[in-house]
């Protein structure tokens, strides 16, 4: 399925009336398998969603998911997990056209440092060298 393009003037307007308004962790959880051993293989998923509540406002859900797995094995051997809520009040109504790019572009910029720190910190925790994720470039 092909994206379609948003006009970049109604972006940035967006952007513009855009103030984020409140960030939160619903919800972690990480586990580390008792004989899990370096090095390993990292791969992150995530997933997101917004939802337009009343008088401007609207809510977007972020979530976050880390495995590690050992090398020649199949099972991830850790896993990290979070679940970030974001509430934002814009001037104007959150489509899923402009969620498309905000999702993909500004999102990931007022979550990824608060999931790279917990990354870090929980791997430290589980008595691996602390992990630290690498920064969000765009292409």
């Amino acid at each position: 399925m092909k994206k379609e393009k948003i006009d970049p003037k109604v972006y940035n307007e967006f952007i513009l009336g855009l103030s984020l308004t409140s960030i939160k962790l619903l919800c972690s959880e990480s586990k580390v398998e008792k004989n899990f051993n370096l090095p390993a293989k990292i791969k992150t998923t995530e997933s997101k969603n917004f939802k337009n509540l009343e008088g401007g406002f609207f809510t977007v859900t972020h979530k976050y998911e880390l495995q590690g797995t050992e090398e020649g094995k199949k099972k991830a051997g850790f896993h990290i997990k979070t679940i970030y809520e974001l509430n934002y009040q814009s001037k104007h109504k959150m489509t899923k056209k402009i969620f498309e790019v905000f999702s993909e572009i500004s999102l990931p910029l007022h979550t990824w440092p608060y999931f790279r720190q917990f990354v870090q910190e929980m791997t430290l925790r589980m008595a691996l060298p602390p992990l630290t994720l690498n920064l969000l470039k765009y292409e």
